[in-house]
């Protein structure tokens, strides 16, 4: 299938992909298939064995639980063996997809990331939770995008806790994105926007007042904070609001919060592993594997539009 050249910068994407991208996806489409040969030669064995000595151990026993842990055992040996031999062409695809991509566009993209962003801001103003223990990054991305500079990774905090014996669990407490936008506009005041909480949401938020969104439909989601009213509505656009619901979507996120704080606009929003190069059941030439990595991208270029508008003429 032809791919979608939504914006501007992906014209002439599938003349690119033609002849830079699908040529080592199809050499990772040969290793997908070598994977699974082995997988079915040698999985079903493993299964076999541990049911085997299972129901030897229940002959023995007579106790109904052992059949249900050979059972257990089992299948975590199948999937142990199965992502044992996908998880790297897996790995390598997703790096191949995303990094070509941004080449195209003029993004870049990194695996690793290397320098940790500061978090203060965003858990002073709620948009990520204030305890955590231990916290890791991947999967960084940067740009431009229609003269806005960005900046967006993969973030995953956690907590540690106890139980009653003293054993430590790690809980994760948030899992995601997190993206700054600098649309090179010095901002007057300082705008929060969190999901709403119903009857407990506050009138205000240290030294910002409440917000009312235009849009009803927005006002039943989110809960607006601004410590300059004006400012805020000048932003809050029902535009704007409807491209940060599309941009949660495109990442198959929820609970997207977002603030203009210190001449940015930085956003997080929960979401399971972002860019990945999806299920290993398909062919790795599959174009939808593609087109997904895409639309993501795309939803980037329609929030920075979405905003757009309101600071033209005013953008430093």
């Amino acid at each position: 299938m032809p791919f979608q050249e939504t914006h501007p910068e992906f014209k002439g994407f599938n003349q690119y992909y033609e002849r830079e991208l699908l040529p080592a996806l199809q050499d990772k489409e040969y290793d997908r298939l070598e994977a699974f040969k082995k997988i079915n030669s040698r999985a079903p064995l493993a299964v076999l064995a541990i049911l085997a000595i299972g129901g030897l151990f229940f002959y023995k026993s007579r106790a109904p639980m052992i059949l249900g842990m050979a059972a257990a055992v089992s299948a975590m040996a199948y999937f142990g063996i199965r992502s044992y031999y996908l998880k790297d062409i897996k790995k390598r695809t997703k790096n191949h997809l995303v990094a070509g991509i941004c080449k195209f566009i003029g993004w870049e993209f990194s695996e690793t990331v290397d320098t940790p962003p500061p978090l203060e801001a965003l858990i002073d103003n709620g948009l990520l939770p204030k305890r955590y223990d231990r916290v890791s990054f991947e999967d960084k991305m940067w740009g431009n995008a229609h003269g806005a500079d960005f900046e967006a990774l993969e973030c995953h905090m956690e907590r540690e806790d106890r139980d009653s014996d003293g054993d430590t669990n790690w809980v994760t407490v948030f899992r995601g994105s997190l993206m700054a936008i600098d649309f090179h506009y010095d901002f007057l005041g300082r705008t929060v926007v969190l999901r709403d909480k119903g009857f407990f949401n506050r009138k205000k938020k240290g030294d910002m007042k409440r917000v009312g969104l235009v849009d009803p439909k927005f006002e039943k989601i989110f809960e607006a904070y601004g410590t300059d009213q004006v400012e805020a509505r000048v932003l809050l656009t029902p535009t704007f609001m409807q491209r940060l619901v599309d941009l949660e979507e495109s990442v198959d996120g929820k609970n997207i919060r977002f603030a203009f704080l210190n001449d940015l606009l930085l956003i997080a929003v929960e979401t399971p592993n972002r860019f990945e190069a999806g299920s290993m059941n398909k062919p790795i030439t599959d174009p939808q594997r593609t087109q997904n990595i895409l639309d993501e991208i795309g939803a980037v270029y329609n929030l920075v539009d979405g905003l757009m508008k309101p600071l033209e003429g005013r953008r430093r």
